[in-house]
């Protein structure tokens, strides 16, 4: 592998073409293959699908290009530095979440101990972060009910409740604790495929031998919380997505009490990268026990 190489490779991958790769490094059509074609025989990696005069990422490919990314981000960044056009940029973590509350709450943590870097933040349900932290589209991901796997490493760093959120003026808002026999009784708002909310609730009920009937379904936690302010159902929200809200109560489910455990995760081939290591030394230090 040369950084000629990788330099092709990441002017294809950010044009969708050999061509324009060509012209953006002017440089020759062929001379620009023939340095894809070296690394992928080097790499024994298939990196483009080809299709006529047009081309896209592989699996690989796409890993490759996330860190050719942020290597000619960096490379940029220091040429800018040393013609003293620019200030020295400061670090930034993409950290990927299938929710905002303790993620939020990691990076206040992790700012006591290295304000200088800077957080982007990737929402999405569990089965999109999951994928992006393989693919290596995010740096490090918080995630709850993770599965084993020998390509990634992490740390627990929270444990909630799964609630029952009730319109205000039902007659069960008023309970102090709730039975999945009696909720599934009531339409409910259920989240969509892929949520850990939603697997939890499927599970949970499965377990019992329990049929419900799905009111609506959300795409969101916040859509969730605005169909059950509307009294269209009965839904689901851990304890730290509740929050404050008159419309709604949010009641405690037996057998639920402490069902979400949240992680933090990296690939084990991230574990020397400096801004996640500091991450997990945040993490360390954090106490998130949520009753």
């Amino acid at each position: 592998m040369t950084y000629a190489q990788l330099k092709a490779f990441h002017a294809v991958a950010l044009e969708g073409s050999f061509h324009r790769a060509a012209a953006r490094l002017r440089l020759t059509q062929p001379a620009v293959s023939i340095q894809v074609r070296n690394l992928e025989q080097a790499s024994a990696q298939a990196l483009f699908r080809r299709s006529g005069h047009s081309v896209a990422l592989t699996e690989q490919g796409r890993a490759l290009f996330a860190l050719t990314s942020r290597l000619f981000e960096a490379e940029d960044a220091a040429q800018r530095l040393l013609r003293g056009d620019a200030a020295a940029p400061r670090p930034t973590l993409h950290l990927g979440a299938d929710g905002p509350h303790v993620a939020l709450d990691l990076i206040a943590a992790l700012r006591a101990l290295a304000p200088e870097i800077r957080f982007r933040v990737t929402l999405a349900n569990a089965e999109v972060t999951w994928d992006s932290l393989l693919a290596l589209e995010v740096d490090a991901a918080v995630m709850a009910q993770v599965k084993s796997d020998p390509r990634v490493t992490g740390r627990p760093l929270a444990t909630q409740d799964l609630l029952a959120l009730i319109p205000r003026g039902h007659a069960l808002a008023r309970s102090r604790r709730l039975t999945l026999a009696r909720l599934a009784r009531e339409p409910l708002v259920l989240r969509e495929a892929g949520s850990n909310t939603q697997r939890l609730v499927d599970e949970a009920f499965a377990a019992e031998g329990l049929k419900f009937e799905a009111a609506v379904t959300m795409g969101s936690r916040e859509g969730v919380k605005e169909a059950v302010a509307r009294g269209l159902g009965i839904g689901f929200l851990f304890a730290r997505e509740a929050g404050e809200d008159r419309r709604t109560a949010a009641v405690k489910v037996a057998g639920l009490e402490g069902s979400n455990r949240d992680m933090l995760l990296c690939l084990k081939a991230q574990e020397k990268n400096p801004l996640v290591a500091t991450l997990f030394a945040a993490a360390e230090r954090m106490t998130l026990e949520i009753p």
